[in-house]
Protein backbone atom coordinates (compact mmCIF):
# COMPACT_ATOMS: atom_id res chain seq x y z
CA UNK A 1 0.00 0.00 0.00
CA UNK A 2 1.36 3.41 -0.93
CA UNK A 3 2.48 5.66 1.91
CA UNK A 4 0.41 8.50 0.50
CA UNK A 5 -2.69 8.19 -1.66
CA UNK A 6 -2.51 9.44 -5.19
CA UNK A 7 -3.61 12.92 -5.95
CA UNK A 8 -3.26 16.29 -4.32
CA UNK A 9 -3.35 15.07 -0.73
CA UNK A 10 -0.35 12.79 -1.24
CA UNK A 11 1.64 15.51 -2.88
CA UNK A 12 0.78 17.87 -0.05
CA UNK A 13 1.93 15.25 2.49
CA UNK A 14 5.24 14.81 0.73
CA UNK A 15 5.79 18.53 0.70
CA UNK A 16 5.04 18.67 4.39
CA UNK A 17 7.58 15.92 5.12
CA UNK A 18 10.14 17.68 2.94
CA UNK A 19 9.51 20.91 4.87
CA UNK A 20 10.04 19.09 8.19
CA UNK A 21 13.31 17.62 6.93
CA UNK A 22 14.54 21.02 5.77
CA UNK A 23 13.63 22.60 9.11
CA UNK A 24 15.42 19.82 11.01
CA UNK A 25 18.54 20.14 8.85
CA UNK A 26 18.51 23.92 9.23
CA UNK A 27 18.17 23.65 13.01
CA UNK A 28 21.02 21.15 13.17
CA UNK A 29 23.32 23.35 11.12
CA UNK A 30 22.45 26.39 13.24
CA UNK A 31 22.73 24.84 16.70
CA UNK A 32 25.15 21.89 16.50
CA UNK A 33 28.33 23.95 16.88
CA UNK A 34 26.98 26.09 19.72
CA UNK A 35 27.49 25.35 23.41
CA UNK A 36 24.44 23.69 25.01
CA UNK A 37 22.65 23.29 21.63
CA UNK A 38 19.49 21.68 23.08
CA UNK A 39 19.22 24.36 25.76
CA UNK A 40 19.61 27.12 23.18
CA UNK A 41 17.00 25.51 20.89
CA UNK A 42 14.61 25.09 23.80
CA UNK A 43 15.06 28.71 24.91
CA UNK A 44 14.52 30.00 21.36
CA UNK A 45 11.27 28.03 21.11
CA UNK A 46 10.14 29.28 24.51
CA UNK A 47 10.89 32.88 23.52
CA UNK A 48 8.68 32.53 20.42
CA UNK A 49 5.73 31.75 22.71
CA UNK A 50 6.65 34.49 25.17
CA UNK A 51 7.76 32.04 27.87
CA UNK A 52 10.71 32.50 30.22
CA UNK A 53 13.98 30.85 29.07
CA UNK A 54 15.79 28.36 31.26
CA UNK A 55 17.87 30.17 33.96
CA UNK A 56 21.59 30.33 33.19
CA UNK A 57 22.53 28.78 36.52
CA UNK A 58 20.89 25.49 35.52
CA UNK A 59 22.63 25.21 32.17
CA UNK A 60 25.14 22.38 31.81
CA UNK A 61 28.82 23.00 31.21
CA UNK A 62 29.93 23.81 27.69
CA UNK A 63 31.14 21.24 25.25
CA UNK A 64 34.91 21.46 25.03
CA UNK A 65 37.11 21.69 21.98
CA UNK A 66 39.03 18.59 23.08
CA UNK A 67 38.25 16.06 25.83
CA UNK A 68 41.23 17.29 27.84
CA UNK A 69 40.52 21.01 27.39
CA UNK A 70 39.15 21.35 30.91
CA UNK A 71 42.48 20.71 32.52
CA UNK A 72 42.88 18.45 35.52
CA UNK A 73 44.68 21.31 37.20
CA UNK A 74 41.46 23.32 37.77
CA UNK A 75 41.89 24.78 41.27
CA UNK A 76 39.39 25.44 43.97
CA UNK A 77 38.60 29.16 43.62
CA UNK A 78 40.59 31.41 45.90
CA UNK A 79 42.65 28.72 47.62
CA UNK A 80 46.16 29.92 46.79
CA UNK A 81 47.85 31.10 50.00
CA UNK A 82 49.35 34.57 50.06
CA UNK A 83 52.42 35.51 52.04
CA UNK A 84 50.55 38.37 53.78
CA UNK A 85 48.02 35.95 55.27
CA UNK A 86 44.73 34.73 53.84
CA UNK A 87 44.21 33.65 50.27
CA UNK A 88 45.17 35.70 47.25
CA UNK A 89 41.48 35.99 46.39
CA UNK A 90 40.74 37.49 49.80
CA UNK A 91 43.56 40.00 49.47
CA UNK A 92 42.21 41.18 46.10
CA UNK A 93 38.72 41.96 47.38
CA UNK A 94 39.40 45.52 48.53
CA UNK A 95 40.93 46.41 45.15
CA UNK A 96 38.02 45.30 42.96
CA UNK A 97 36.14 47.80 40.80
CA UNK A 98 32.50 48.55 41.57
CA UNK A 99 30.05 45.90 40.38
CA UNK A 100 26.33 45.42 40.74
CA UNK A 101 24.68 42.64 42.72
CA UNK A 102 23.84 40.76 39.53
CA UNK A 103 27.36 41.00 38.09
CA UNK A 104 29.08 37.70 37.36
CA UNK A 105 32.25 38.05 39.45
CA UNK A 106 34.53 35.02 39.16
CA UNK A 107 37.16 34.40 41.84
CA UNK A 108 40.02 32.15 40.83
CA UNK A 109 43.10 31.41 42.91
CA UNK A 110 45.33 34.01 41.28
CA UNK A 111 42.91 36.57 39.87
CA UNK A 112 39.35 37.86 40.08
CA UNK A 113 37.30 39.02 37.11
CA UNK A 114 33.87 40.25 36.08
CA UNK A 115 32.59 38.27 33.11
CA UNK A 116 30.35 40.02 30.59
CA UNK A 117 28.15 37.51 28.78
CA UNK A 118 27.10 40.02 26.11
CA UNK A 119 30.74 40.39 25.04
CA UNK A 120 31.99 36.87 25.97
CA UNK A 121 34.99 38.17 27.91
CA UNK A 122 35.91 39.90 31.13
CA UNK A 123 35.16 43.57 31.69
CA UNK A 124 38.11 43.66 34.10
CA UNK A 125 40.61 41.28 35.69
CA UNK A 126 42.40 42.08 38.96
CA UNK A 127 45.55 40.30 40.12
CA UNK A 128 48.80 41.07 41.92
CA UNK A 129 52.31 40.99 40.54
CA UNK A 130 54.62 39.91 43.34
CA UNK A 131 58.07 40.28 41.81
CA UNK A 132 58.65 36.55 42.13
CA UNK A 133 60.35 34.33 39.59
CA UNK A 134 59.95 30.62 39.04
CA UNK A 135 60.07 27.74 36.62
CA UNK A 136 56.40 27.18 35.88
CA UNK A 137 55.89 26.09 32.29
CA UNK A 138 53.52 27.89 29.96
CA UNK A 139 50.41 25.74 29.73
CA UNK A 140 49.18 26.68 26.23
CA UNK A 141 46.03 24.68 26.94
CA UNK A 142 43.17 27.11 26.60
CA UNK A 143 40.01 25.93 28.31
CA UNK A 144 36.45 27.16 28.92
CA UNK A 145 36.04 28.61 32.39
CA UNK A 146 33.94 26.16 34.46
CA UNK A 147 32.99 28.90 36.94
CA UNK A 148 31.24 31.08 34.35
CA UNK A 149 27.59 30.08 34.80
CA UNK A 150 26.48 31.40 31.43
CA UNK A 151 29.36 29.63 29.68
CA UNK A 152 32.57 31.34 28.62
CA UNK A 153 33.89 31.65 25.10
CA UNK A 154 35.49 28.53 23.62
CA UNK A 155 39.06 28.16 22.35
CA UNK A 156 37.91 27.56 18.78
CA UNK A 157 36.02 30.85 18.73
CA UNK A 158 39.39 32.45 17.99
CA UNK A 159 40.64 29.87 15.47
CA UNK A 160 41.58 31.36 12.08
CA UNK A 161 40.09 34.74 12.95
CA UNK A 162 43.33 36.70 12.74
CA UNK A 163 43.16 37.55 16.45
CA UNK A 164 45.22 36.16 19.31
CA UNK A 165 43.77 34.76 22.51
CA UNK A 166 45.24 37.69 24.41
CA UNK A 167 45.80 37.22 28.14
CA UNK A 168 44.41 39.93 30.41
CA UNK A 169 46.20 38.63 33.52
CA UNK A 170 49.41 37.40 31.83
CA UNK A 171 50.74 33.91 32.42
CA UNK A 172 54.21 35.39 32.92
CA UNK A 173 53.08 37.06 36.14
CA UNK A 174 52.52 33.64 37.73
CA UNK A 175 55.81 31.92 36.93
CA UNK A 176 56.26 31.15 40.62
CA UNK A 177 53.23 28.79 40.57
CA UNK A 178 52.36 26.14 38.00
CA UNK A 179 48.79 26.08 39.30
CA UNK A 180 48.28 29.82 38.78
CA UNK A 181 50.04 29.74 35.41
CA UNK A 182 47.68 27.01 34.22
CA UNK A 183 44.70 28.87 35.61
CA UNK A 184 45.53 31.94 33.53
CA UNK A 185 44.61 29.99 30.38
CA UNK A 186 40.89 29.95 31.11
CA UNK A 187 39.02 31.60 28.25
CA UNK A 188 37.45 34.09 30.67
CA UNK A 189 40.93 35.62 30.89
CA UNK A 190 41.22 36.03 27.10
CA UNK A 191 40.27 38.83 24.74
CA UNK A 192 40.73 39.10 20.94
CA UNK A 193 43.94 41.03 20.40
CA UNK A 194 45.65 41.92 17.17
CA UNK A 195 48.74 39.74 16.96
CA UNK A 196 50.99 42.76 16.48
CA UNK A 197 49.65 44.29 19.70
CA UNK A 198 49.88 41.07 21.69
CA UNK A 199 53.52 40.39 20.87
CA UNK A 200 54.46 44.06 20.70
CA UNK A 201 53.60 46.97 22.98
CA UNK A 202 51.20 44.89 25.13
CA UNK A 203 53.96 42.41 25.87
CA UNK A 204 56.28 45.33 26.63
CA UNK A 205 53.80 46.73 29.17
CA UNK A 206 53.51 43.33 30.89
CA UNK A 207 57.29 42.97 31.08
CA UNK A 208 57.64 46.50 32.45
CA UNK A 209 55.12 45.77 35.22
CA UNK A 210 57.18 42.72 36.28
CA UNK A 211 60.29 44.90 36.37
CA UNK A 212 58.50 47.46 38.53
CA UNK A 213 57.30 44.76 40.94
CA UNK A 214 60.90 43.70 41.55
CA UNK A 215 61.82 47.32 42.21
CA UNK A 216 58.83 48.53 44.25
CA UNK A 217 57.33 45.35 45.69
CA UNK A 218 53.87 43.77 45.18
CA UNK A 219 51.67 45.69 42.74
CA UNK A 220 47.93 45.52 42.13
CA UNK A 221 47.06 45.32 38.44
CA UNK A 222 43.65 45.87 36.82
CA UNK A 223 43.41 44.94 33.15
CA UNK A 224 40.58 44.89 30.65
CA UNK A 225 39.09 45.80 27.31
CA UNK A 226 37.04 48.91 26.73
CA UNK A 227 33.60 47.35 26.08
CA UNK A 228 30.85 49.25 24.29
CA UNK A 229 27.98 48.58 21.95
CA UNK A 230 28.56 48.13 18.24
CA UNK A 231 31.88 46.25 18.41
CA UNK A 232 32.70 43.74 15.69
CA UNK A 233 32.57 40.08 16.73
CA UNK A 234 34.33 36.79 16.04
CA UNK A 235 33.44 33.26 17.04
CA UNK A 236 32.15 29.92 15.82
CA UNK A 237 30.15 28.97 18.88
CA UNK A 238 29.78 32.30 20.65
CA UNK A 239 29.96 35.91 19.57
CA UNK A 240 33.12 37.39 21.05
CA UNK A 241 33.38 41.18 20.81
CA UNK A 242 36.62 42.59 19.41
CA UNK A 243 37.63 45.60 21.56
CA UNK A 244 39.12 48.68 19.98
CA UNK A 245 41.08 49.61 23.13
CA UNK A 246 42.65 47.96 26.18
CA UNK A 247 43.72 49.34 29.55
CA UNK A 248 46.08 48.26 32.29
CA UNK A 249 46.26 50.01 35.66
CA UNK A 250 49.21 49.46 37.99
CA UNK A 251 48.80 50.51 41.61
CA UNK A 252 51.55 50.50 44.23
CA UNK A 253 49.83 50.44 47.65
CA UNK A 254 53.10 51.07 49.46
CA UNK A 255 53.87 54.32 47.63
CA UNK A 256 50.25 55.30 46.99
CA UNK A 257 51.00 55.82 43.32
CA UNK A 258 49.39 54.49 40.17
CA UNK A 259 49.87 54.52 36.41
CA UNK A 260 47.27 53.65 33.77
CA UNK A 261 47.93 52.57 30.18
CA UNK A 262 45.39 52.90 27.37
CA UNK A 263 46.25 51.38 23.99
CA UNK A 264 44.42 50.71 20.75
CA UNK A 265 44.04 47.18 19.40
CA UNK A 266 46.70 47.56 16.71
CA UNK A 267 50.42 47.54 16.07
CA UNK A 268 52.60 50.24 17.63
CA UNK A 269 55.83 51.12 15.82
CA UNK A 270 57.30 53.05 18.76
CA UNK A 271 58.74 51.76 22.01
CA UNK A 272 56.90 51.82 25.30
CA UNK A 273 56.73 55.23 26.91
CA UNK A 274 54.62 57.38 29.19
CA UNK A 275 52.82 58.76 26.13
CA UNK A 276 50.48 55.75 26.31
CA UNK A 277 49.27 56.63 29.80
CA UNK A 278 46.23 58.47 31.15
CA UNK A 279 44.94 59.24 34.62
CA UNK A 280 42.61 56.71 36.25
CA UNK A 281 39.93 59.39 36.38
CA UNK A 282 40.14 59.74 32.60
CA UNK A 283 40.15 55.97 32.14
CA UNK A 284 37.00 55.69 34.26
CA UNK A 285 35.29 58.16 31.94
CA UNK A 286 36.34 56.20 28.85
CA UNK A 287 35.65 52.69 30.16
CA UNK A 288 32.65 53.33 32.37
CA UNK A 289 34.31 51.35 35.19
CA UNK A 290 34.63 52.68 38.74
CA UNK A 291 38.06 51.38 39.74
CA UNK A 292 39.19 50.71 43.32
CA UNK A 293 35.69 51.35 44.63
CA UNK A 294 36.43 49.43 47.83
CA UNK A 295 39.22 51.73 48.97
CA UNK A 296 38.57 54.73 51.22
CA UNK A 297 37.65 57.86 49.27
CA UNK A 298 40.68 59.68 50.57
CA UNK A 299 42.97 56.93 49.28
CA UNK A 300 41.30 56.91 45.87
CA UNK A 301 41.49 60.66 45.57
CA UNK A 302 45.17 60.51 46.38
CA UNK A 303 46.17 58.57 43.25
CA UNK A 304 43.28 58.39 40.74
CA UNK A 305 43.79 61.96 39.41
CA UNK A 306 47.54 61.29 39.03
CA UNK A 307 49.16 61.33 35.63
CA UNK A 308 52.85 61.30 36.45
CA UNK A 309 54.70 58.74 34.27
CA UNK A 310 58.04 60.04 35.56
CA UNK A 311 57.25 58.35 38.88
CA UNK A 312 57.53 55.03 37.06
CA UNK A 313 59.74 55.39 34.00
Amino acid sequence: MALFPRGGRGLSGNRFLLLLVLVAVGAFLHYHNQPQPWIRLKNDVLSVFGMKPEPASTRPKQKMERPDDVASYAPNPGTAPASEGGTESELLEKYLPAHGRGAQVIRHSGFTLQYEEDYEQARWVVHRVLGKTGKAKRADRFAPDPLVKTGSALPNDYTRTGYDRGHLAPAGDFKYSQELTNESFYMSNMSPQAHALNIGIWNDIEAKVRTWSKKFGPLVVVTGPVLKSGLATIGRSTKVAVPEQYFKIVYDPKRGKAIAFLVENRAYPDRLSGDLTVSIDELERISGVDFFAGLPDATEQGFEPQHEPDDWF
